[in-house]
């Protein structure tokens, strides 16, 4: 399993919190939204880019425990391939599809050629995310690309 873990011990209710981080590609579990972004996207071993020459729409699901709903932090890796300034914004979809759902959209300037992340925490939603689902809506400019997305959760092995 592609990830690291920090132990911690919880005095105060005889537990053991477990922190842990994973990792994977964007080629992996990202995806065009729609049939019509297929033919601008590419799925290369490091990156999902948009080698079109139109903005295109990908679809990102994150993978988490399923024994925790203590969500502590994600992210996803971003780089721009272009000779031009381009911002990629994303939509984070945190929670189930039952309306009780957080979405929080984020965005990030890059200059040519540049790479860099867009992250999300508790603090985005006022204080912890409780969920077991979480996704991502992307829109990639010609010549962007989503790298490599991490979730943190909290376990809390009593």
């Amino acid at each position: 399993m592609a990830g690291a873990a920090l132990l911690l011990a919880s005095l105060q209710a005889n537990a053991l919190d477990l922190l842990s981080t994973q990792g994977s590609g964007a080629a992996g579990n990202c995806q065009a939204a729609l049939p019509a972004y297929e033919g601008q996207i590419r799925k290369r071993p490091l990156a999902l880019a948009n080698e079109g020459d139109a903005p295109a729409f990908v679809t990102c699901a994150l993978t988490t425990e399923e024994v925790s709903i203590n969500l502590q932090s994600f992210r996803t890796g971003v780089r721009n391939l272009s000779n031009e300034p381009a911002t990629v914004s994303c939509t984070a979809v945190v929670g189930e599809d039952d309306g009780n759902a957080a979405y929080v959209v984020k965005s990030i300037e890059l200059a040519p050629l540049a790479s860099g992340a867009l992250t999300w925490n508790g603090g985005d939603v006022g204080g912890v995310f409780l969920a077991k689902s979480v996704a991502l809506s992307c829109t990639l400019p010609p010549l962007t690309a989503l790298n490599r997305n991490r979730i943190t959760t909290l376990l809390s092995l009593i």
